[in-house]
């Protein structure tokens, strides 16, 4: 295979550090449609939880300065409680909110328009999987939490557009929606094999970021607005590693997840290859 430049990509954990450089690249949004694509991994850098009760992460939003990543437990009853952590680009913890229902919390998105984020509920044992909250970002108080006529795994906004896309289920169908969250359109996609977790949406592209299961190998599942597929690049992360939410910023990408068989959060640099047909 033939390495080219291409971008940064972070996957990042909880909240104790350990640094390593990496250098520029060129950004996911600049890859060619015409070739085929694989991910390898660089660690960068671990995190550990400073609370052992809040150490599951989520869904994660990066501003370019701020990481906010939703860290949540589960009570006697089974419904999972959040708290959303703010976080310095060195991982240094800056602000912890109180106690969020905000569910599994599985993205977080945010809504320039309206200067809110959008949280994805995703599911609880009371079967929210059509849910979202809207939640101030600076004091952290559930604005609006109200259910769509579709379920979803994970939303993200396109500013650009000022659209919403999202996933049902196993991510076998997309749904447009416009910025006021009225359903644009429904359509049926290949049904991926891996497991659905983070999405991200940029002017252009809707970012699927999916972890292993069954066999099948992490990925970065692109598509357009029209829901074609543009790339599905196979994301290869250590055993035990599980990527949770996708961020772009000024052409780097930044995935968010567990590293289970370790015991915290970890972060990498990923770096892609282009696959020989």
């Amino acid at each position: 295979m033939k390495t080219i430049k291409v971008m940064t990509a972070v996957l990042l954990g909880f909240f104790s550090i350990i640094t390593v450089g990496c250098s520029k690249e060129l950004g996911i949004q600049k890859l060619s449609k015409d070739q085929e694509y694989r991910a390898t991994v660089e660690k960068l850098f671990i995190f550990i939880p400073e609370d052992p009760g809040y150490y599951i992460m989520q869904g994660g939003y990066f501003d370019g300065e701020k990481f906010y990543v939703a860290m949540i437990k589960k009570d006697s009853q089974g419904y999972e409680l959040t708290k959303i952590h703010v976080l310095d680009k060195k991982g240094k913890i800056i602000k912890v909110s109180d106690i969020l229902e905000l569910d599994h919390a599985n993205n977080i998105t945010y809504n320039s328009k309206k200067k809110m984020f959008l949280v994805s509920h995703c599911q609880s044992p009371d079967d929210h999987y059509y849910r979202y909250s809207l939640v101030d970002p600076d004091t952290f108080e559930i604005i609006e939490t109200a259910d769509l006529p579709k379920p979803f795994f994970a939303m993200a906004y396109s500013e650009g557009r000022d659209m919403y896309a999202s996933g049902e289920w196993a991510g076998e169908t997309l749904d447009i929606w416009d910025g006021d969250l009225n359903l644009v359109k429904s359509v049926s996609v290949e049904a991926p094999g891996s497991l659905s977790q983070g999405v991200y949406c940029d002017d252009e592209y809707i970012y699927f970021v999916r972890s292993s299961q069954n066999g099948y190998q992490a990925e970065i599942r692109v598509y357009d607005f029209d829901c074609n597929l543009v790339w599905a690049i196979p994301l290869d992360v250590p055993d035990g590693v599980e990527p949770e939410n996708i961020n772009i910023v000024k052409g780097k990408t930044y995935i968010m997840g567990n590293d289970w068989k370790n015991g915290c959060g970890v972060v990498y640099v990923v770096h892609f290859e282009e696959v020989s047909k």
